[in-house]
């Protein structure tokens, strides 16, 4: 499996700046030596609070975006589909319950859940505890949107307002990339006018072997995330 393929999860969450997290945690998981293990004391029901009152547009498009990491971290839980086309086109689904719970299945290829700084993986019908311990850069992956991941994207516009699934959104366009254009892309956002959280993200690559990525977020199913084994 090819690394730069892999969905980040922050981009997972939202971004997608092609940036390899989960590839970074298989290999991490799979290469560094016996640790510790730590479990969070996170919540385990599929809660979601939702933001107060309605949001709309102000005259800056990128404090706008900004400000959208606020929202998205009163989120308790949310589950989100994220298909890739390029190469190796995949549909991974990630779900998450705060502060600190994950589980990401793509196919057949992987199926992990990480709890804390531990991390399961399903290998054939059986999970095992890898070892070692993940460090903080997955720690919330709610916080795409911060101030430390906007300085990743420019050129937001604010273009007009559209629906997704029923649901009354405002339409977002931005240029995002990571370090050394990794991942270079534009993107297209789409906030709920209701609670002003993202429900959908598209991003077209400029190069590399994955071309397009659509991530779809569904905060009303409810998620429960637990250790496989003891």
């Amino acid at each position: 499996m090819k690394k730069d393929l892999f969905i980040p999860l922050f981009i997972l969450l939202a971004l997608t700046l092609g940036c390899s997290k989960i590839s970074e945690l298989a290999n991490r998981s799979a290469n560094t030596g016996p640790g510790a293990n730590s479990n969070s004391e996170s919540a385990k029901t599929g809660e979601t609070a939702p933001a107060s009152g309605d949001y709309a547009p102000s005259s800056d498009a990128k404090a706008d975006v900004e400000k959208l990491s606020e929202r998205f971290m009163t989120v308790k839980s949310f589950r989100a589909t994220m298909s890739a086309v390029g190469e190796m086109p995949m549909e991974t689904d990630l779900e998450f319950v705060a502060p600190d719970r994950y589980r990401i299945k793509t196919g057949n290829l992987m199926d992990v859940i990480i709890i804390g700084k531990t991390t399961y993986m399903k290998l054939g019908d059986k999970w095992q505890k890898m070892p070692g311990e993940l460090d903080s850069q997955i720690s919330d992956m709610r916080s795409t949107f911060n101030k430390e991941g906007m300085r990743w994207i420019s050129d937001v516009k604010y273009t007009g307002d559209d629906t997704v699934d029923g649901k009354a959104a405002y339409v977002y366009t931005y240029h995002a990339k990571g370090p050394d254009k990794v991942g270079e892309n534009e993107s297209k956002l789409w906030i709920a006018k209701s609670d002003g959280l993202p429900i959908k993200v598209e991003a077209t690559y400029k190069s590399g072997p994955m071309k397009s990525m659509k991530v779809e977020y569904d905060y009303d199913a409810p998620v429960s995330i637990e250790p496989p084994i003891k």
